[in-house]
């Protein structure tokens, strides 16, 4: 504990250093400064960790403002056939753009694996009720065995080290990653994705795994998981279909 209230003591120094010649400067500006020196020490902060949701807001009343005015710019720039003012407006909207970008990764991403968050699936895949799916597909729950005893004897950090090599070869299969739970992934696909192809993919991960061993100073351990699939329709309700890939995903797992 104090060796990591000793690093972030130095990284607000740092901050404190950056931020000396600014005339002004809003948290989540001060936020983004601490991560970026964060990252040089090997830290990374996750989004709760950097915004409030107030910051958030602010940010986003920001690029509102920032956008109307590059709006009424070009306007006025159209109107009065100004080419060198529209280069410049053009300019200010890409930069924003890439702002923009940069804070949907921000609450989309899972900051230790870089794969979706859940609030990604629920604002992508759920109706305003929250209940209810809003497209067609298929859903696969995956669920890594003994996970905690990987933790227990090797360390977070090994573990870690384990969520983000799973979700790099859980990309490969082609469906969108989420990170569900601490050791808990769902992988979508879309409807024209056959069940039989899906599983063809999953498996081709979990047999990846089974020839892999992950070496931590002397000794070594592989791993494996369990999966469930479940397919959905539009207006399909999510605990029923995250019921029924729960139930696949257990027999899997109980018939390891």
């Amino acid at each position: 504990m104090d060796t990591i209230l000793k690093e972030h003591q130095k990284i607000t120094q740092e901050t404190k250093k950056e931020i000396g010649s600014m005339s002004i400067v809003f948290p989540a500006t001060y936020g983004k400064i601490y991560s970026n020196i964060a990252r040089t020490q090997n830290i990374e902060l996750s989004a709760e960790e950097l915004f409030t949701s107030e910051m958030m807001d602010e940010k986003i009343v920001r690029h509102i403002i920032t956008l109307n005015t590059c709006a009424d710019q070009a306007v006025e720039a159209i109107e009065n056939e100004d080419k060198i003012a529209l280069q410049t407006i053009l300019v200010e909207t890409k930069i924003l753009r890439d702002e923009i970008q940069e804070l949907r990764k921000l609450v989309y991403e899972d900051c230790l694996t870089k794969s979706y968050n859940r609030k990604w699936f629920d604002d992508t895949f759920m109706e305003a009720n929250k209940l209810s799916l809003r497209d067609s597909g298929t859903i696969v729950i995956i669920d890594l065995n003994h996970f905690k005893t990987i933790n227990d004897t090797y360390g977070h950090i090994i573990g870690d080290k384990v969520l983000v090599h799973v979700t790099l070869k859980l990309k490969e299969s082609g469906g969108r990653v989420v990170r569900y739970g601490g050791d808990e992934f769902l992988v979508i696909f879309d409807i024209s994705i056959t069940e039989e192809q899906i599983r063809g993919k999953i498996e081709n991960v979990l047999n990846y795994f089974q020839k892999v061993h992950f070496k931590v100073e002397t000794n070594n351990f592989k791993i494996s998981f369990a999966y469930g699939l479940a397919q959905f329709d539009q207006g399909s309700i999510l605990n029923d279909v995250l019921d029924t890939a729960d139930k696949a995903m257990y027999r899997n797992k109980h018939s390891i």
